[in-house]
């Protein structure tokens, strides 16, 4: 029997949020979470938010494909770039962060500094250095990266201070380098696209990353994506996680868990730096 989703409880995820003074002055110029993502997506979000989460996290095989995507231009590049991933495995993650959980410094500025604020978080590598999740199989808070900074270039891979801009460019390509207590030390090449309000963050590893000493994701075999997406009720944060990862069941669980603890990771990293 299909359960049925109470009509009130996700229009009340619809209604945008009153206005206050966290809310910007442009937020009725967004679109509304509704216009931009399908009513299974919206019901599955508003059910994990009415249990006090912010959202969800959805892991899947290579017979599966993501299945709630906005719907914004961009979103079409971040799909072909993560399914030109052979993958094996896969992680969607959706969720929203209403206007009052963000900082008024960014909530007061004018719409163009706004963005501008918004991008350049997304290229503060050096901040992506400590942050943490929650692991299940050793039931506390671990670090997911040790290290985490920007490097001139994969050859010389010299370390380079946070590669922030004074204006948004349409596309652009960095690269960093990360301890990852996971899988170690690895070089990987960071895409960035921007649309309008929207931005697009694609992470691709570059070097070949072992667990236990095993080779585990070949080079270029990890695409980990974000989508950032400002809407009416607040900022909605899309991840995509393509993994193509050695098929053996030692491994399989474990890497469940690990690139869904990446995606929360992430998310927890992202929402630290809007507050």
């Amino acid at each position: 029997m299909k359960r049925i989703i109470p009509i009130l409880s996700v229009a009340l995820l619809l209604v945008p949020l009153a206005a206050s003074a966290e809310q910007p002055d442009f937020s009725d110029t967004l679109a509304s979470m509704e216009a931009l993502f399908t009513s299974d997506t919206l019901s599955q979000l508003e059910d994990n938010r009415s249990e006090g989460k912010a959202g969800f996290n959805r892991f899947f095989t290579s017979d599966g494909r993501a299945t709630h995507l906005p719907g914004v231009d961009i979103a079409g590049d971040l799909i072909q770039s993560a399914y030109s991933v052979d993958y094996a495995v896969g992680v969607e993650s959706l969720y929203l962060i209403p206007w009052q959980d963000i900082s008024p410094r960014l909530t007061t500025l004018p719409r163009e500094e706004f963005r501008l604020e918004i991008y350049n978080i997304l290229r503060k590598i050096s901040s992506l250095e400590g942050i943490k999740y929650y692991s299940a199989s050793r039931e506390r808070m671990r670090t997911l990266f040790a290290e985490s900074w920007a490097i001139n270039n994969p050859d010389d891979q010299k370390k380079i201070d946070d590669p922030l801009v004074r204006s948004i460019p349409e596309e652009d390509t960095i690269y960093i380098q990360q301890k990852d207590l996971t899988f170690g030390k690895n070089i990987s090449k960071v895409h960035y696209q921007s649309s309008g309000d929207y931005f697009r963050m694609n992470i691709v590893n570059l070097t070949t990353m072992t667990y236990m000493f095993f080779p585990v994701v070949g080079k270029e075999n990890m695409s980990m994506q974000l989508l950032i997406v400002p809407v009416q009720e607040g900022i909605a944060f899309y991840g995509l996680n393509t993994v193509d990862v050695m098929k053996l069941k030692i491994f399989y669980d474990k890497m469940r868990d690990s690139f869904t603890n990446r995606m929360v990771a992430l998310y927890n990293w992202f929402l630290t730096e809007l507050q």
